[in-house]
């Protein structure tokens, strides 16, 4: 339950700190004191949107805190403690947010900084708000598949669960089938194309540097005979004695002897000497070098033709992919590899349609259970509502249930695959209603009045109450359009829901806050240089002057006040 609330610098309030106790607790005082903005308080500690005008004016930031007593509460505190909010065995959660009048406001639980989020997922489990906002929100049919839902029980909430993991495996499968491409014909005739391609390569086997190898090869084959003629001349010219002129060997041998006969004559020649004999050497070496070249030439067309056919194959591939071997070697490379991206996504997409049929099949059985116990459901929602709504005068009145199959999506909306399929199954559910019993049920927006919505959301939360896991429930004035014997019902019906819950009501109505199991007074006082807002906890005359107050007369008559005592009695006696 919500224990204590602490306000600093908050729209009309200054400062305010408050206890607050199980039961029925009733908030009453003028209009203008400050009833909604401790209302609000509470919804931005619990994650509402923040704005820097809600700052009190001269202050430099807005402080609100407030502590949640978790004993008694076993589901809130499980479930708190499964998300990491509080440690086992903690039975206190203390929420806190600062609200500049510049900047982002700063939020905390339990003293640690957290995001906003973080305190609307905490007032999800902890607490509910509900005034004019959430009677549009009954007017929203979206809503009312949740009603329906807790009402079937903890069975059917069970079966929701159960659908909605497998709904979001579905989702999960569906984005990774959209991830994996589109598939079918236009992935097989790329993967196709691919292989073709790899396997052309691969079929020629190419070299980094085997084109110029061959290329030089091809130039000898061509030339091979004029290349054999040409080394068989420098050979005879260097050593062959068939020559008319001598060959060179033999003239080199001649002027070897002229300078050894110099050099036994002056020493100093015996070098040049020494370096003829040199090139005689080095000249027989060339010729037989150019002789074994020639043995080396090979002269079979068909070695040509088989170089040239080589090249051509390797050429083409060149031209195909980027002019050179070593680009031809670096796109198998990334083909092979696409290839084999391909070939996984195309496998990988087939078994996801596999997965997504079943997965399918399974979603589509959960969603006709849950649309089953919807049906059986509602006439029972049907009759226990109708039997709240002539508790508080709208005898007559007829509270209709629609369970119909959800619409399918349009093939340009359904982005993500799901179909008729949504968070909540396959079925829609929408409340209707009529005044009188002999009217057609029309959807609650087009029909009901404010009282009448007022009342139709209790009866409903009244309905619901054991099946509620929320501790806290707040109504900000849902007591609109209504009075008299109807705002004793009402009354009487709000502190009926304290056998489940912690309840607030913020109320202008006496017989309602006759009611209260704790009454507090919001009120205005003057000093310090303006108007401050504060609350009191009423107990015994106190609380008899406050409900005269709410009756119109604050002179202090002595009818007013039994009357006012009168009603208390009478609610407490109830």
């Amino acid at each position: 339950m919500l224990a204590y609330l602490k306000v600093l610098d908050f729209a009309l309030v200054e400062s305010i700190e408050v206890e607050f106790h199980d039961g029925l607790n009733v908030l009453t005082g003028e209009t203008g004191t400050g009833k909604t903005v401790l209302v609000g308080a509470i919804g931005l500690l619990l994650g509402d949107r923040a704005d820097t005008v809600q700052v009190r004016h001269g202050a430099r930031a807005a402080v609100l805190e407030c502590a949640f007593d978790l004993t008694g509460t076993p589901e809130a505190q499980g479930e708190l403690e499964r998300l990491g909010f509080i440690s086992g065995g903690e039975e206190e959660l203390m929420l806190g947010r600062t609200v500049p009048a510049s900047g982002k406001s700063r939020c905390n639980v339990n003293g640690h900084i957290c995001p906003v989020s973080t305190l609307g997922a905490i007032g999800d489990i902890l607490l509910d708000v509900h005034g004019q906002n959430t009677h549009q929100a009954l007017t929203r049919a979206g809503t009312h598949v949740e009603y329906l839902d807790r009402f079937a029980g903890r069975e059917q909430m069970k079966n929701l669960g159960k659908y909605r993991r497998s709904y979001d495996r579905l989702k999960s499968l569906l984005a990774e089938r959209r991830q994996t491409g589109p598939g079918g014909e236009g992935l097989e005739r790329e993967a196709e194309l691919l292989r073709d391609e790899v396997e052309r390569i691969r079929g020629v086997k190419p070299l980094p540097d085997e084109l110029e190898k061959l290329e030089a090869e091809a130039g000898r084959l061509r030339h091979a005979r004029e290349l054999w003629e040409l080394s068989a001349r420098v050979e005879a010219a260097l050593v062959s004695d068939d020559r008319p002129a001598g060959c060179a060997r033999d003239t080199l041998s001649g002027a070897l002897e002229e300078l050894r006969r110099m050099s036994s004559l002056d020493r100093e020649l015996s070098g040049l000497a020494e370096r003829v004999e040199s090139i005689i050497f080095d000249t027989e070496d060339v010729a037989a070098e150019a002789a074994a070249y020639r043995g080396r030439l090979e002269m079979e067309p068909s070695r040509l033709e088989e170089v040239e056919s080589r090249l051509s194959m390797l050429r083409e591939l060149c031209r195909r992919h980027g002019g050179t071997l070593p680009s031809v070697l670096s796109y198998l490379d990334e083909a092979e590899s696409k290839l084999r991206g391909i070939e996984e996504s195309i496998e990988r997409a087939g078994a996801l349609d596999g997965e997504i049929e079943k997965s399918r099949a399974k979603v589509a059985g959960l969603a006709e259970i849950l649309t089953r116990g919807r049906e059986e459901a509602a006439s029972a929602l049907e009759e226990a509502v109708a039997g709240e709504l002539g508790q508080l005068e709208l005898k007559g009145a007829r509270f209709e249930v629609e369970v119909r199959p959800g619409e399918e999506k349009p093939s340009t909306g359904d982005v993500d695959g799901t179909g008729a399929f949504g968070p909540r199954g396959s079925s829609e559910v929408e409340f209707l209603f009529s005044p009188v019993p002999e009217g057609p049920a029309r959807p609650l927006r087009r029909i009901a009045s404010g009282g009448e919505m007022s009342r139709v959301m209790l009866a409903l939360k009244i309905v619901l109450a054991g099946a509620d896991r929320i501790p806290t429930l707040v109504f900000d004035e849902v007591d609109a359009g209504i009075g008299g014997q109807t705002a004793a019902k009402v009354g009487e019906k709000l502190h009926q829901l304290t056998r489940y819950h912690q309840v607030f009501c913020v109320t202008h109505i006496p017989r309602i806050a006759t009611f209260a199991d704790w009454h507090y007074q919001v009120f205005k006082s003057k000093g310090g240089g303006g108007v401050r807002t504060g609350i009191e906890l009423l107990s015994g005359d106190e609380r008899v002057d406050e409900i005269c107050r709410m009756l119109g007369d604050t002179t202090g008559r002595k009818v007013t006040r039994e009357h006012a005592r009168d009603i208390l009695d009478r609610a407490q006696n109830r």
